[in-house]
């Protein structure tokens, strides 16, 4: 299903994205208007599902972290039902050969970044068809703020911080670098 927006215009509105990674978080979330985003991870996407907002009445969008969701394997058949019966607006994961298969059926793509040295970072965007992706989250979020030169230079895309972020500081000093957005685990982050 075709996004009516793309996950950088929808974090211009609100910029933390909570991750849910159960059902009391999903409905907690649920109520609170100002969320544009959802990012499932460590969870299974089965015991979500009759929860999930209705993405027909303008709820939020949902991204599935398919590197860590149980229920459904990184393949074609799974990317398409989360397209289709799911509704989600896009996966994120670490492996860019699912991320171009996830694009076929029109779902927005994040390649997970692990920055732990700017070598191998400038390594994995040398090697990476950056074609079918839309936008990066670099973990750990914490090191955005004091990666020279700033990912803003060195990364083709926008970018999410996501990863050991436990504090409103944090959160902002991340923003600050340059981030579009901030993945967030941390219930009093996202209230």
């Amino acid at each position: 299903m075709p996004m009516a927006h793309s996950i950088a215009d929808l974090l211009t509105w609100y910029r933390v994205i909570p991750i849910v990674e159960n059902q009391a978080q999903l409905m907690r979330v649920a109520k609170m208007s100002h969320y544009r985003v959802l990012l499932l991870s460590h969870c299974s996407i089965f015991d979500l599902l009759p929860w999930l907002p209705d993405r027909k009445s303008d709820g939020p969008a949902i991204y599935v972290d398919i590197d860590h969701v149980s229920g459904v394997h990184a393949d074609a058949a799974a990317l398409h039902y989360l397209a289709e019966q799911i509704q989600a607006a896009g996966i994120l994961s670490a492996n860019p050969r699912v991320l171009e298969t996830a694009k076929t059926f029109g779902l927005e793509t994040i390649l997970h970044l692990f920055a732990a040295d700017s070598t191998g970072l400038e390594n994995t965007l040398e090697t990476v068809d950056l074609t079918p992706i839309d936008l990066f989250s670099v973990s750990p979020g914490l090191v955005i703020p004091h990666i020279l030169p700033p990912l803003t230079s060195v990364l083709p895309l926008h970018f999410i911080g996501s990863g050991l972020i436990s504090t409103d500081r944090q959160v902002q000093a991340i923003l600050d670098a340059g981030a579009i957005g901030v993945a967030v685990r941390q219930n009093d982050l996202t209230s």
